[in-house]
């Protein structure tokens, strides 16, 4: 019996040990809801929006997403939205069907708002 608790111990003190604090959080310690954010760019009828302001604007594309990751998220929108929004702008989105894609950057089809 002394055998069992040992070894139920040792699984214990394994797995805390092992355990990971990923959340998915971002600089703010909380989860993003894609929400709100910052334009970064625009291309082919697509926004990329990330969660925080981006202090430079002229930085390589691959810099501004490993700076904001796992905060990004490519937005197809329609060709009205496209035209209105300029990088740099904050935005609020909705997202109609709920679908996003979580890879990284996260993809969707929103309707966007320039706040």
């Amino acid at each position: 019996m002394k055998k069992i608790y040992i070894l139920l111990f040792a699984v214990l003190v394994l797995a805390t040990g092992c355990s990971s604090n990923n959340n998915n959080s971002g600089q703010s310690g909380e989860i993003w809801d894609f929400r709100e954010g910052f334009v970064v760019t625009k291309e082919d009828g697509r926004i990329l929006m990330v969660r925080d302001k981006v202090a430079n604007l002229e930085v390589p594309l691959s810099e501004m997403l490993e700076e904001a990751q796992p905060n990004a998220i490519w937005l197809s929108v329609d060709k009205t939205d496209y035209d209105a929004i300029l990088v740099g702008d904050q935005v609020s989105i909705k997202i109609p069907n709920g679908t996003v894609d979580l890879s990284y950057p996260a993809r969707a089809t929103a309707d966007v708002t320039k706040k």
